[in-house]
């Protein structure tokens, strides 16, 4: 078992290499092919898979908590001296489940279009600004900005050390 932990951490770490050299670069992705295209939008992160996934286990959980809802109708539980109907508690899964679920999907949502937003507007400010993008996608201004405007030097009055002049006595 290390062997193969040993190789497994050997060729992650030779595809990683790999992968920045000839796949993440943005110069790269003009001469790949549609799928490299995609394998280099998907590790830039050019879109987010995460709203499908959600979407799909919204689906799923709906639908789980309906026909779960639906089976606790019919089922009951026998002991040895009585027996026990879930039907009510089946009728308000029913009612109350895809309500539940649907709430926690939506401020799930809410967090994944806030990061959507933040990415638009990332996008709309790098676009008025001259900035560039590295590798990793961290803004590195390469444009040298001068350094503050000084201001105008005023010429000073010459220096005249004091001379008393001439006394009165007028009191």
């Amino acid at each position: 078992m290390k062997v193969i932990t040993i190789l497994a951490l050997v060729f992650a770490a030779l595809a990683t290499i790999a992968a920045f050299i000839f796949i993440v670069p943005a110069k790269k992705r003009a001469i790949l092919n549609k799928f490299w295209q995609f394998v280099h939008d998907t590790l830039n992160f050019r879109y987010l898979i995460v709203e499908k996934i959600l979407q799909a286990v919204y689906i799923f959980a709906t639908a789980y908590v309906i026909l779960m809802g639906f089976f606790m109708l019919f089922y009951v539980e026998s002991g040895y001296y009585s027996s026990y109907w879930f039907g009510g508690y089946g009728l308000l899964l029913m009612l109350l489940g895809p309500i539940v679920v649907r709430l926690i999907y939506e401020f799930t949502m809410m967090m994944v279009l806030l990061v959507k937003n933040v990415i638009q507007i990332n996008k709309k400010l790098k676009a008025a600004d001259d900035t560039k993008d590295d590798t990793f996608g961290m803004n590195i201004n390469f444009k040298r900005r001068s350094a503050a405007p000084k201001a105008p030097v005023q010429e000073q009055p010459e220096y005249r050390p004091y001379q008393p002049g001439p006394q009165s006595n007028d009191f």
